[in-house]
């Protein structure tokens, strides 16, 4: 039997009638009702899922039945695979091998996605909560397996943007001593309400789902995000903690700074999985009055830095110090230490750190070196041990030879009072290589709108960093985790053959 299990059952013999689980629609499952779905859900997959052999996926929209099924899993003690059930069937089956799952759980939405799998994977459909029964005898509560420290616990396939998803795997110990980070960097207790807004196939969603459960807390669940559907469940369930991932946070500014007595319940605000505006951030802290931090971090090292409100005042920009046992170094090209001030790639040793990617040993041993793990990000230290991250190794536009960061432009664009959101991302050009291209999502006539990102750009950038083309959206992109789809928004545009610096050097003479 897995230790979360054990956690979760103790809650509800101790508070059995507490909410454990608080639906968009009000539904209400207490600790007790938990446990008794769960147990249900262990005695439906007991005859199939054989623990010393089974590696269990499953495919479900968000809701309160993910709970139940992960702890039902975690009873049984086999490794959980959570899949995307937006993806399409030729990608979930190549996962699927990727992973050896041999067992997948569907429900009636996303039956159909697996009707073609071989044999060799089992199936088992689940109804709808309501029409589960509770078991019809007491389960031994010390039956079932239990996982070994570095035995896998639940794998999740990365959704980066920088080429195909990795599995990375977690130890149950992983797991549980993330939970204890998030308790402890953000003073979490039973007493708070907790949003989840994240889904459970993402890292972010599974911290959100198992750390109020953990603590005997009350998780409230949001199955998709819109800025309105947001607010409203937190106003109306009193929601007092929150991890929006930035982009989340970028669409509800406006209501979080407009109708700030709308959410008078919220105790702690934390923004995760890309650095936010400095215009946004200021906004924010003249708005709330609840404690806010910012995060850096990735998937396979947990949350790496903190800052809170007060670090934010006094070191702009920056996304804060080390947490409680991690380290972080800068490293050039070479592999050499970089000294304060000077941008590398960012290493972090984190004692919260997966072992690695499954059955990837030679793109774990690169990522992973001497204790430290490559995130692949740009960023420096300054002379404090604050950290700033600059971007995406494999989002820098190398134009004729000049290295642009996007972030640099994103952040000079997102000033602009009628932008939304800006990103920026780099385009093929025969010429010069790569060309710097800005998507926007704004409020107003784009036509002005544009001649007043022109205008501040030339103010502010120098002109090898000025977009040479603007594109203006209703809206932009998404990965399931919540972050712009650069890499969607580039095939797009590639795929337009456009040549943009063409007009560029008939003006300078090079035609």
């Amino acid at each position: 039997m897995g230790e979360i299990y054990a956690t979760v059952h103790r809650h509800a013999a101790e508070n059995p009638h507490k909410a454990a689980v608080v639906n968009e629609q009000g539904k209400v499952l207490s600790y007790q009702q938990l446990i008794e779905a769960v147990d249900a859900r262990v005695q439906q997959f007991s005859s199939v899922v054989k623990t010393a052999s089974s590696r269990v996926a499953f495919c479900l929209h968000e809701g309160e039945r993910v709970p139940v099924i992960v702890l039902a899993l975690n009873r049984l003690g086999v490794p959980i695979i959570p899949l995307n059930p937006t993806l399409q069937v030729s990608q979930l089956h190549h996962l699927i091998d990727a992973v050896d799952a041999n067992v997948i759980i569907a429900e009636p939405a996303t039956e159909y996605l697996f009707e073609k799998m071989g044999k060799s994977l089992q199936k088992i459909v689940v109804k709808p909560f309501a029409e589960v029964a509770p078991p019809a005898i007491e389960l031994d509560q010390t039956a079932h397996g239990s996982y070994s420290h570095d035995e896998a616990f639940l794998i999740t396939l990365s959704s980066g943007s920088t080429g195909d998803p990795k599995p990375i795997i977690f130890s149950e110990q992983n797991k549980l001593n993330r939970a204890r980070q998030a308790e402890q960097s953000y003073q979490v207790t039973a007493n708070d309400r907790i949003l989840c807004a994240s889904p459970f196939f993402h890292s972010l969603g599974q911290r959100l789902t198992l750390l109020p459960l953990l603590l005997g807390a009350t998780l409230v669940q949001l199955t998709r995000f819109t800025a309105n559907r947001w607010a409203d469940l937190v106003e109306r369930q009193q929601v007092s903690f929150t991890i929006p991932v930035s982009s989340h946070l970028h669409e509800l500014v406006s209501l979080l700074t407009e109708e700030s007595a709308r959410f008078v319940s919220l105790r702690c605000l934390v923004s995760s999985s890309a650095a936010i505006s400095g215009d946004v951030k200021q906004r924010l802290f003249d708005a709330l009055e609840c404690d806010f931090h910012e995060m850096y971090g990735a998937s396979e090292v947990a949350t790496a830095t903190d800052l809170n409100r007060k670090q934010a005042l006094a070191h702009p920009g920056s996304v804060g110090v080390p947490c409680p046992g991690v380290q972080l170094r800068i490293i050039d090209a070479q592999g050499e230490q970089l000294p304060d001030g000077e941008i590398g790639e960012i290493l972090v040793s984190s004692p919260l750190a997966s072992p690695g990617y499954y059955r990837l040993p030679e793109i774990t041993e690169c990522s992973f070196i001497e204790g430290y793990f490559h995130t692949g990000d740009l960023g420096y230290l300054d002379s404090e041990g604050y950290l700033y991250f600059v971007n995406r190794k494999k989002e820098i536009i190398v134009t004729g030879g000049m290295n642009i960061y996007p972030s640099d432009i994103e952040s000079v664009l997102s000033e602009q009072v009628n932008v939304t959101t800006a990103v920026v991302v780099g385009i093929h050009d025969s010429y010069l290589g790569e060309v710097a291209v800005a998507i926007v999502v704004g409020e107003g006539d784009p036509r002005t709108l544009e001649r007043a990102l022109r205008g501040c750009v030339r103010e502010k950038l120098s002109p090898y960093q000025h977009p040479l083309r603007y594109f203006f959206r209703e809206q932009l992109p998404m990965t399931a985790s919540g972050k712009v789809d650069k890499m969607a928004l580039q095939d797009e545009l590639n795929g337009l053959g456009m040549e943009l610096s063409a007009k560029l050097r008939a003006l300078q003479g090079d035609q």
